[in-house]
Parts: structure tokens; C-alpha cells; sequence
């Protein structure tokens, strides 16, 4: 188990069948909490409920065993003091590592 700065507990690897590693799903995990803060200002009782691959991966392409390029789609849901949202997720893999957008 985590803590970040406000509080919030989450276990590792989170629920559902999410395929980033721990350590993206807690980047991804921190830019949520931090966007959240403008519509959820008092609640201190957020949850990942879900995890969901929708599609990918794709145009993946290996190099000496690494990965280097490809991209997939996941859609996260999470509760916020019993209220409920989704939020999609585009994952990008590059020479450099694995970079991810919250998509509109």
C-alpha cells in the first residue's frame, strides 16, 4: 500500500485488468487526484474501483527484447465520496518509456 500527499490509500496493482506497471498506474494515479481537486474539494475518500483495457496493444514494436514503440487504451473508474467517474486513458510507449494522456 501507498499514501500520497493527501491522503489517499491505494494497493498495487490496482483492480479490473488495467496492463500498465505499479509504477505508471501511481503516475497516472497522482495527475487523477490532482485534477480532481477542483471538483471533489472536501472529499478525502477517493477509490479505484476499475481497471479496464479497451483496446491494444497496438503498432507494437520490440527491439533487443524491450519494447519501443506502441500505444493502448484503458478506461479507469473511480469513486470520489460515493460519487462515480470515468476517466479514458491513452498509454504510449516510446525508446524512452511509457508515457500516458488523459483523453478528453
Amino acid at each position: 500500500m501507498s499514501t500520497n500527499a493527501r491522503g489517499f490509500d491505494f494497493n498495487f496493482p490496482l483492480p479490473g485488468n488495467s496492463i500498465a506497471n505499479d509504477a505508471l498506474q501511481y503516475n497516472v494515479l497522482k495527475k487523477v487526484y490532482l485534477m480532481s481537486e477542483k471538483d471533489y474539494p472536501l472529499c478525502s475518500d477517493y477509490k479505484v474501483t476499475d481497471t479496464q483495457l479497451i483496446h491494444g496493444p497496438y503498432d507494437v514494436v520490440k527491439k533487443n527484447d524491450k519494447y519501443i514503440k506502441g500505444y493502448w487504451k484503458e478506461i479507469w473508474t473511480f469513486d470520489a465520496c460515493s460519487q462515480k467517474f470515468q476517466i479514458p486513458l491513452t498509454f504510449y510507449i516510446k525508446k524512452s518509456g511509457t508515457i500516458f494522456a488523459i483523453e478528453k
